[in-house]
């Protein structure tokens, strides 16, 4: 088959895929996106069944609030995702307590110290987490790497930031359990409801997620919360129409099996036998694949960083269709806690 070349290709065609390939786009870029799936979007896309439209993975959306990268992306298309708001954004069923993930910050802490009690160590823990959230949304838009990870990544942090966002950073070295008994509000059944906010956000518990990325997905319902009509594939569909309209393209059920390195840059292989070549390479797809799909030095780098990592979290979705008539208040989402873990899991 013929190989057809563009100036750069990009693998996977979830949200981070999909940004990246619009903004290249966007400055005269010829772009490729191949996507294995036969619709884009990955977790944040949806699909129908029997007329009814499921979400594949994310259910809401954030992002669009000052200085979150929703709004910055749609600044820099110059385009308007469609999107509804949503509050409360969900209410959490936790041992018979129902818990309404209020968006207003004072009404949110009122309404959690309710709950759990200790209402000036909720006031301190929950006004500790809006500053940490409010200033890492602020800090990571002016940064390419946040939180650094690099030693290198922190020598810039001075050049491109105010020196009155520095003492948020101490909190890069504190767990959120740390912050939690600090605050004196580390009970087990408010750690429980914080370690279920942190696994479906930071993909870890409290134990183990640092402060200063815990405290951003703990207060994501206190930031405003959207739903897209006809599901998030829509919002995806936005995208992918700013693309095509700046010379681009995006292309489904194309598999990549390999990736290559030669003169011009790179080579792509797709199940098909089909060959795509760019000097640049993105890839939106999990590091564990990478390995498999690459060779020689860049092989060796993969395997090196998928290595770091022993544990994998994963979730499955089941969509279910009812018929009854639910009240106009009631909250869009629900999370509910169980009282003894799923089985195979040891989640609640």
């Amino acid at each position: 088959m013929d190989t057809k070349s563009s100036d750069v290709i990009v693998i996977g065609s979830g949200m981070g895929g999909m940004a990246v390939a619009c903004l290249l786009a966007k400055k005269g870029r010829k772009v490729t996106v191949l996507e294995a799936a036969h619709v884009p979007g990955g977790c944040s896309s949806s699909y129908k069944r029997k007329g009814y439209v499921f979400e594949s993975g994310a259910t809401t959306l954030i992002g669009f609030d000052e200085n979150q990268p929703l709004a910055h992306l749609e600044n820099e298309l110059g385009i308007e995702i469609p999107r509804q708001e949503i509050s409360p954004s969900m209410t959490v069923h936790q041992h018979g307590k129902q818990i309404i993930r209020y968006k207003d910050r004072e009404q949110w802490i009122q309404h959690v110290a309710d709950i759990y009690g200790n209402p000036n160590g909720q006031r301190k823990f929950w006004e500790t987490c809006f500053q940490i959230s409010d200033t890492v949304w602020k800090v990571s838009l002016k940064n390419s790497f946040f939180p650094p990870l690099e030693f290198s990544d922190w020598l810039k942090l001075p050049v491109k930031n105010s020196p009155l966002d520095a003492p948020v950073l101490r909190f890069g070295f504190m767990s959120m359990e740390k912050l939690m008994q600090k605050c004196k509000v580390n009970t087990p059944e408010f750690k429980a409801f914080v370690d279920e906010q942190l696994m479906i956000t930071a993909q870890s518990a409290a134990e183990e997620t640092p402060a200063l990325f815990g405290a951003a997905g703990l207060t994501y319902t206190n930031y405003s919360n959207f739903y897209v009509q006809g599901g998030l594939l829509e919002m995806v569909r936005a995208l992918e129409k700013d693309l095509t309209e700046n010379g681009s393209e995006l292309l489904c059920r194309k598999k990549v099996v390999s990736v290559t390195q030669n003169e011009n840059g790179y080579s792509v292989e797709t199940e098909k036998g089909e060959r795509f070549e760019a000097p640049i390479v993105v890839s939106n797809i999990p590091v564990w694949n990478l390995k498999e799909l690459t060779e020689g030095k860049i092989q060796s780098y993969f395997e090196k960083e998928s290595s770091r990592y022993q544990k994998a979290w994963g979730a499955f979705t089941m969509g279910v269709v009812t018929t009854d008539e639910y009240p106009d208040d009631l909250s869009l989402h629900h999370q509910i806690h169980l009282d003894e873990p799923m089985p195979n899991t040891g989640s609640h």
